[in-house]
């Protein structure tokens, strides 16, 4: 009689394109104690490995602050749960997900959706501003919001922009855009040719400027 293996589902979101990335994970898928998953614009890639006889590091390149970061959970915990999550230590935001397909796929989709409505929230502090102006009641022109929650939306907006070729550089091709943030303002720039342009965004109303990009031109 033959049995099942142990195998899991894990899925990730693209800092680059976006796209959510999922794959299903064999226990035998780690035989040689590494796997890779790539995401299709190669650009970004989930390595798995094995650390020792029951430890398993995932290592994950993150959507919201940019870096890669690591987790380590037990074997027990990568076979074993329904659904579990790990999260940006910066942002908070959860970045990648393993567990049974149908419930991976669904964290996928709440996590689109939670980007979607960090962008909302800049347009609901718009229409409020218009309101009722500059008011201690009301948001003003110096009303600050976290740096987490503005650079996840700043990157959520870029990636859409890149997707539409809206942003041009000195590159005779498509270039390689990232955003970082550099305390008051963020700085867009091309990995590949090195033009860049600063945005502020020490207000809510500097933050929706952004917002309403149509194309960046660096």
């Amino acid at each position: 009689m033959l049995l099942d293996p142990k195998k899991t589902t894990v899925a990730y979101r693209c800092p680059y394109c976006g796209c959510g990335v999922l794959a299903p994970v064999g226990v035998f898928s780690l035989t040689s104690d590494r796997m890779r998953l790539n995401c299709a614009c190669k650009q970004s890639h989930m390595d798995i490995a094995r650390v020792g006889d029951d430890k398993i590091r995932l290592s994950t390149p993150c959507l919201a602050c940019g870096a890669t970061h690591s987790h380590t959970v037990s074997n027990s915990v990568f076979f074993g749960k329904d659904i579990f999550a790990l999260n940006c230590t910066v942002s908070g935001l959860d970045i990648a997900f393993f567990g049974e397909q149908d419930k991976v796929s669904q964290a996928l989709n709440e996590q689109e959706r939670t980007l979607r409505e960090l962008v909302g929230q800049l347009e609901e502090y718009e229409e409020e501003d218009e309101d009722y102006g500059d008011t201690d009641d009301g948001f003003n022109n110096t009303t600050k919001i976290g740096d987490a929650e503005i650079y996840n939306i700043i990157k959520f907006i870029l990636v859409e922009l890149a997707e539409d070729g809206k942003i041009t550089c000195g590159c005779d091709t498509h270039g390689d855009y990232d955003a970082e943030c550099t305390g008051d303002r963020v700085k867009v720039f091309c990995k590949k040719c090195g033009r860049f342009k600063y945005y502020p965004i020490d207000s809510v109303r500097e933050a929706e400027k952004f917002l309403h990009v149509e194309e960046i031109n660096l």
